[in-house]
């Protein structure tokens, strides 16, 4: 009796060890009508997939049928300058001296503002965290520098929001200097963006 209870348990392992692992169950991808810019710069038209298994997924690459029919095929960054869809847009900036990433736009106009979203941890526990980067599109002579893509911090980012805005002080004045809001944030440089469009 012995002798058969080992060989049962030997066979129950054996076939336990044998099952083969189940990936988890992916969501089927959702699509919306969009856009990517190839490496040329022509725009290509198409369906982005908008549910990625992680959100941050969308500063590394995307998902992208062209026309509305046929396979969804991944894109990354090597093969796209920048896409969008559903009002976001996205353009190709390099991250360091070997990785290229997406960022979104969140505003654009003389200054331009961007997110770049990534998985962290705080306090122990994952999150999502964001970066934030601005650049004057106009600045000249002593503040050329400014045109330059910079990230801002967001516990000192009135001060850092100063110098890109000082020529229109009235758009920024009233920011909170302890609490950063990204919707405050964009809707003070769209403010400030407004003085300088040109008129239709």
């Amino acid at each position: 009796m012995k002798k058969i209870l080992a060989t049962l348990f030997i066979a129950g392992t054996i076939t336990i060890v044998a099952q083969p692992k189940t990936k988890a169950p992916k969501m089927s991808p959702v699509l919306a009508k969009g856009y990517f810019l190839n490496l040329k710069g022509d725009t290509v038209r198409g369906e982005v997939q908008t549910n990625p298994d992680d959100v941050t997924d969308f500063y590394k690459g995307f998902n992208f049928r062209v026309g509305s029919v046929g396979k969804v095929a991944p894109m990354s960054t090597k093969k796209a300058k920048g896409y969008g869809f559903e009002g976001r847009h996205f353009t190709l900036v390099p991250f360091d001296a070997n990785l290229d990433v997406y960022i979104e736009t969140l505003t654009k106009g003389r200054l331009n503002f961007y997110e770049y979203r990534f998985n962290d941890n705080k306090d122990g526990e994952p999150v999502i965290s964001s970066n934030y980067y601005i650049q004057d599109t106009r600045a000249e002579e002593k503040d050329a520098e400014l045109k330059e893509l910079k990230q801002i911090s967001t516990k000192f980012y009135k001060k850092d929001l100063k110098v890109y805005m000082k020529d229109q002080s009235m758009t920024w004045a009233d920011l909170d200097k302890f609490v950063f809001s990204k919707q405050t944030v964009v809707k003070a440089i769209m403010e400030f963006n407004k003085f300088y469009e040109q008129p239709q």
